[in-house]
């Protein structure tokens, strides 16, 4: 049977695993810590070493990058690692489909193949139109966006930009105080400063500064707490998280009329689903004055799935034997 060999690489771990050509389950999923390799070719080989698919039965080979891969040298932030995509071909062989693809790139193209068990509706509104343009967007270690044009014949095209540093705006005063606050240290203030792993950190200490209170808890910690539920600046972090949330993906639909929807993927939404089913997220997004009843129709939903950057890259991978 003929297979593709997928791969998810952060900066942190390397999340590899096999599919059989035309199916997009993941399967014998192994996640690797990046600093144990000094190359991406060491964990790679590591992984072919062990699984249960000869590298000959491998007719293609999708790469899911957590950053830009239009370079003529792709290298990860957080680790060493770098290579050329002609290092890449050259190593599987010259005659494998071998693709590169950004990591909000692989996760547009699963919503081809997303079960809709794997989708959770946040609000009242779930109709989706098929043929329009959908958002993804993503909040973890940073924040990916990725605009996604479905196609009738061949994968879906996935436009590239870096939405996740566009400028933050704010809607009151309590938003206001943590822009100050936090433009004091960055100067410029995006969306990721607020919408991510450290943006849960940033939000916490912004606010507890309006209380007259220096503290910093790291992202874990604040989930500590959440779980605990002793700590009320705790709650109203998440919950100002989730309304920035909302004011970023609002905007993000007044600039393109996503009818076919808005996917939340990334670490942490999930992680939360019951408090932002729960929060002011919806209202947040639809708060754009004269331009509510434009956003309202939208539909907007949680991506559950454990692997969609995985299952993304296991579709493309479909679409490149398919035209070999």
């Amino acid at each position: 049977m003929s297979h593709a060999l997928i791969a998810d690489l952060g900066g942190t771990n390397a999340r590899f695993a096999l599919v059989p050509i035309h199916q997009f389950e993941p399967l014998e999923v192994k996640v690797l810590p990046c600093k144990n390799y000094e190359t991406f070719f060491d964990a790679a080989a590591d992984y072919v070493d062990h699984c249960s698919v000869d590298l000959k039965d491998i007719d293609a080979v999708v790469l899911a990058i957590a950053g830009p891969v239009n370079q003529d040298v792709i290298r990860f932030t957080n680790n060493p690692w770098h290579f050329t995509r002609e290092e890449v071909q050259n190593y599987f062989g010259v005659d494998k489909q071998v693709a590169l693809l950004n990591d909000f790139d692989a996760i547009g193209h699963c919503l081809e193949v997303l079960p809709e068990t794997d989708k959770v509706v946040l609000g009242d509104v779930s109709q989706v139109d098929p043929t329009a343009a959908s958002w993804v967007i993503g909040a973890g270690t940073g924040l990916g966006v990725a605009c996604i044009v479905p196609q009738d014949n061949g994968p879906n095209i996935v436009l590239p930009g870096e939405g996740g540093h566009v400028d933050l705006s704010t809607c009151n005063e309590v938003e206001d105080d943590i822009i100050v606050f936090l433009r004091k240290r960055h100067k410029r203030v995006s969306a990721e400063r607020v919408l991510s792993g450290m943006g849960l950190e940033n939000i916490y200490e912004a606010l507890a500064a309006r209380h007259g209170i220096e503290k910093r808890l790291s992202a874990p910690e604040i989930g500590e707490a959440l779980k605990a539920g002793n700590d009320p600046i705790a709650k109203a972090t998440l919950e100002q998280f989730f309304v920035f949330l909302g004011r970023v993906i609002g905007n993000l639909v007044l600039s393109v009329e996503a009818r076919g929807g808005v996917y939340i993927a990334g670490g942490i939404v999930p992680r939360y689903l019951k408090e932002i089913l729960c929060s002011g997220f919806r209202e947040a997004m639809q708060d754009k004055g004269r331009m509510k009843e434009f956003v309202s129709p939208i539909p907007t939903f949680v991506v559950m799935s454990e692997y969609p950057g995985l299952m993304g890259c296991a579709c493309y991978a479909s679409y490149l034997v398919s035209k070999a």
